[in-house]
């Protein structure tokens, strides 16, 4: 045979030449699902409280933990020179309840107020004479304010009917049940309504 016959020439039985490379900005199959498509779930933690609106109405207190306040709301400093009063005081309304404090529920009628305090101010006549004017004068203040906040609806109406309930229970000298609401309403908003319930806690007797 002829020299050189048996080698391949070179180029043949190399195998084929390689595809032509993915242009610019062309994803290889499969990397989609790293990337993450539109509709993927949002990312852990980040799912807002579906009960806690974020309108500018809703409230002044941020939504979502360590968020900040979706509609920040003027304080009352910056409401001074403010001319639209009704605005002022909605916002000033928002801003108290947010944090606490003004109304909460539904203010007490006149004859169920009435007799809490016709009730509690019978326990404080009945209790017996120690000679410190000053722990009764401080007793006094401590309903004044319960009697103020149920007035004006500044105690969450859930509350204010278990006080009327216990007020019932004092009165049919059932001590057991009327110590037994007052232990739940001091678990409901103990930081708000402490000065009181701390009052009443003292009036009622032990069983």
């Amino acid at each position: 045979g002829h020299p050189g016959t048996g080698a391949p020439h070179p180029g043949m039985g190399m195998g084929q030449a390689p595809g032509p490379a993915p242009g610019p900005g062309v994803l290889p199959p499969g990397s989609m699902s790293a990337m993450g498509s539109p509709t993927a779930a949002p990312a852990p933690g980040m799912s807002a409280d579906k009960s806690k609106s974020t309108a500018p109405t809703a409230s002044a207190a941020p939504v979502m933990e360590d968020m900040p306040v979706c509609w920040p709301l003027p304080t009352k400093t910056q409401q001074k020179l403010s001319t639209t009063q009704t605005t002022a005081a909605a916002n000033q309304a928002i801003q108290e309840r947010s944090a606490g404090g003004a109304v909460q529920g539904e203010p007490m009628a006149s004859h169920d107020l009435e007799h809490v305090k016709g009730v509690l101010n019978m326990l404080l006549e009945a209790q017996p004479p120690d000679g410190n004017a000053k722990r009764r004068e401080d007793m006094t203040k401590k309903l004044d304010e319960l009697y103020t906040k149920l007035g004006q609806g500044q105690i969450k109406t859930a509350a204010s009917q278990k006080v009327l309930q216990m007020v019932k229970f004092v009165e049919a000298q059932d001590y057991v049940s009327a110590n037994k609401l007052h232990s739940e309403l001091s678990t409901m908003d103990w930081e708000s309504n402490k000065n009181w319930l701390m009052g009443v806690r003292r009036l009622i007797p032990r069983a």
